[in-house]
């Protein structure tokens, strides 16, 4: 009598090891890698609120017509910034975590009704955004136009 002998479904133990294996290794490769992508993500928000502040306090000196200042919270520009006309507050932007530190940076932009800075020597100033070895530059020119710069040595 000739039985049939039935393959089992599944995996075996041997197999399951060598799978997990192969994911511990790629897994040990990638995530520092990822940690990486996120503190770089990080610098990029961070620059482009910035701007976006900047931008805004631009605009609004121009639709009010009178002098408005993006200027640091009490605990300095790493831990958030503000914009401010006639000592109200129209919009502050907290940082979370002040990990990320923004240097080089005048005590405050004021942009005049015309949407210059006012605060400004006919030069460009240039903020730096870091975390770590990544970093950013912000550049503010005299005439209020602010950009972002992806490498961090063009503020030096």
């Amino acid at each position: 009598m000739l039985t049939a002998r039935r393959s089992a479904l599944g995996f075996t133990l041997l197999e399951l090891l060598v799978a997990l294996a192969l994911f511990a290794t790629l897994a040990t490769v990638a995530i520092p890698n990822f940690s990486r992508i996120i503190q770089e993500n990080r610098v990029v928000t961070t620059t482009n609120d910035y701007k976006i502040a900047l931008s805004f306090a631009r605009s609004e000196a121009v639709r009010r017509n009178q002098a408005v200042s993006l200027l640091p919270v009490a605990a300095g520009w790493s831990a958030g910034w503000e914009v401010r006309a006639n000592n109200a507050v129209l919009r502050s932007w907290a940082q979370e975590v002040n990990d990320i530190a923004i240097t080089d940076a005048p005590e405050r932009f004021t942009f005049n009704s015309q949407g210059r800075l006012a605060t400004a020597a006919f030069a460009p100033q240039s903020v730096s955004v870091t975390l770590n070895e990544i970093g950013r530059c912000v550049r503010v020119e005299p005439s209020g136009i602010s950009r972002v710069l992806t490498n961090r040595q063009a503020c030096d």
